[in-house]
């Protein structure tokens, strides 16, 4: 896909339509409806969530045709559609850096994210790249995605007088007398953060960057399935304080059928010009952790080498060349 149909995507997924309804690829068709029926947004499963705006999107049954409305807040609003069968997605509207494939089918809507640079995380752009495409395990480099906050049902029902509603396939239907439905979003992106303490000549350090690689590409709401293909996502790095390097970052998490291992990479720009590349294998944290939502990587001691004679200024280099790698064995 090249780079101007993914900004279009970009802005079509950002870009809300504050109150109405359209199908996905043309707002000036709305349907003839029997009457208006609210959906509404109920927070227990996200209490802290702050969205901008919430994107409502209907599949009829057996139409390849989906309508999406957008809300601004996270309170939801008065919908007019057709009485009939739907399946439904609901997810925040604010984000920059997620898209979105086949989102003409309930079954495979799919988020995923543009393709990145390996040194992005110094601050590059889909316009200023930051280093290769590709890492040099062979995987392709995406960015990480936004907070996401997401919900979906199987099946909604409705009916002149009421609706049906069942939210996941055989989970049985519940009835109503009232023209509502109810999506209960919760956060579908994981939380990670790393941090390598005891750094030792920390003071060297000109700029650093991080990745980590064996992360999933994709999720698909409908059955929270995230593919089978790894990337590498690149990270930012920040010295925390004088002997800690740390950062964080949302993800899909770790692919539905992991193969990859987890690798966390510094980049480290010394500022003589040297540049150096610290590998951790970080599998086993990853794949472990208690909660898959919420990961945290710890990483103890690392030596830097010392700098003797420092380079005033000097060009920034974000070649693939030049890198002095070191792999360092934590479990030891």
């Amino acid at each position: 896909m090249n780079r101007d149909a993914l900004l279009l995507l970009s802005v079509m997924l950002v870009a809300p339509i504050l109150s109405g309804c359209g199908l996905i690829y043309d707002y000036d068709n709305c349907p003839a409806g029997y009457g208006e029926f609210d959906v509404e947004d109920d927070w227990r499963l996200a209490p802290s969530a702050t969205p901008e705006g919430m994107a409502y999107i209907f599949f009829p049954s057996g139409d390849n045709c989906c309508w999406r409305f957008d809300f601004p807040g996270k309170e939801g609003g008065d919908v007019d559609l057709p009485d009939g069968d739907y399946n439904v997605l609901t997810f925040n509207d604010d984000t920059s850096g997620i898209l979105f494939d086949n989102s003409e089918s309930y079954r495979d809507f799919t988020f995923y994210c543009r393709p990145g640079a390996l040194y992005d995380g110094l601050g590059g752009t889909i316009d200023n790249p930051l280093g290769p495409p590709v890492a040099a395990n062979g995987e392709k480099v995406n960015i990480c995605p936004d907070m996401l906050w997401c919900d979906a049902v199987n099946t909604f029902e409705l009916y002149p007088d009421g609706t049906a509603v069942e939210r996941t396939p055989n989970s049985g239907f519940s009835y109503s007398d009232k023209r509502l439905l109810t999506m209960y979003p919760r956060a579908i992106v994981a939380f990670y953060r790393y941090s390598v303490s005891n750094v030792e000549n920390l003071e060297s350090v000109d700029r650093v960057c991080a990745s980590i690689s064996g992360m999933a590409a994709s999720l698909r709401p409908s059955d929270m399935w995230r593919g089978t293909e790894p990337v590498t996502l690149p990270l930012k790095a920040s010295p925390e304080t004088d002997c800690i390097i740390s950062g964080r970052f949302f993800t899909y998490g770790l692919p539905s059928e992991p193969s990859a291992p987890n690798t966390l990479s510094l980049y480290i720009w010394l500022t003589d010009g040297r540049k150096m590349c610290y590998e951790f294998d970080v599998t086993e944290q990853a794949r472990t952790a208690p909660d898959p939502m919420n990961v945290e990587i710890i990483i103890d001691g690392l030596t830097l080498p010392e700098v003797e004679n420092p380079k005033p200024g000097g060009t920034f280099d974000v070649s693939v060349d030049g890198w002095t790698t070191i792999i360092i064995d934590i479990a030891s």
